[in-house]
């Protein structure tokens, strides 16, 4: 099973955030990526290592963006998973097990990676900011969580040509996570389809949104509540 909170790194509203002429570096690649892209679709591959460096598993896919808050994450392989946002809620569908699961957009992106892209006071409050020397041709930026309970230690992003080329994450059982991305398009014409999810009728959906972290999460298998998801 791909991680969690790994398919969630790159899936958060862009905003600019930081000035490009106080933050030379990987700073100021990315807040130029933040004023100039409106959408994006990308390739990307996934490679998780454990604190050996052995490969755990590999992962490739496609991606979609449209700020300020509605993406589309497909994993093509090794497993069939989506991760959508409309912009008013998360919903990460597992194709092979035939499961929704909903989640308010805040509640998604709170503890993730994700706050790297989500720009504003978030950012800043969720992790400390440094630019890391120029490496292979890319600008760097390295993400230190600013609270213990985060599930990763480190993220780094690195950005050519102000595009986000490679973002890495180390957990707090030492395994990295290294996704690159390739076929890079800016500001391509997306339609809303694709920040649409259309669930079949044999596919159970369960709804995280009014548990608060208590009891179980409400289930949803009528055909009827799970065409109202579908437009939600």
């Amino acid at each position: 099973m791909i991680v969690f909170c790994v398919m969630l790194t790159f899936l958060a509203a862009i905003a600019v955030s930081l000035s490009a002429s106080a933050h030379p570096g990987g700073k100021a690649a990315l807040t130029h990526f933040y004023q100039h892209v409106q959408t994006l679709k990308a390739h990307f591959h996934q490679v998780q290592r454990d604190n050996n460096g052995n490969v755990m598993q590999t992962a490739s896919g496609t991606f979609y963006l449209s700020r300020p808050q509605r993406f589309r994450w497909v994993y093509k392989t090794p497993y069939h998973q989506i991760i959508l946002s409309n912009g008013k809620v998360f919903k990460f569908y597992d194709v092979g097990l035939k499961q929704v699961t909903i989640r308010s957009i805040g509640a998604s992106l709170r503890a993730t990676p994700a706050r790297l892209l989500s720009g504003g006071t978030g950012l800043k409050q969720a992790f400390k900011i440094h630019n890391a020397p120029n490496k292979n041709g890319l600008d760097w930026l390295v993400l230190t969580p600013r609270s213990n309970n985060a599930q990763f230690k480190t993220i780094r992003l690195g950005l050519q040509n102000n595009q986000p080329k490679v973002l890495q994450l180390q957990d707090k059982l030492g395994q990295h996570t290294r996704i690159t991305f390739t076929h890079i398009r800016i500001n391509p014409k997306i339609p809303d389809k694709r920040f649409t999810l259309h669930v079949p009728n044999d596919v159970t959906v369960v709804d995280s949104r009014n548990s608060s972290g208590q009891g179980n999460p409400k289930h949803n298998q009528t055909n009827g509540t799970r065409n109202q998801f579908n437009n939600r």
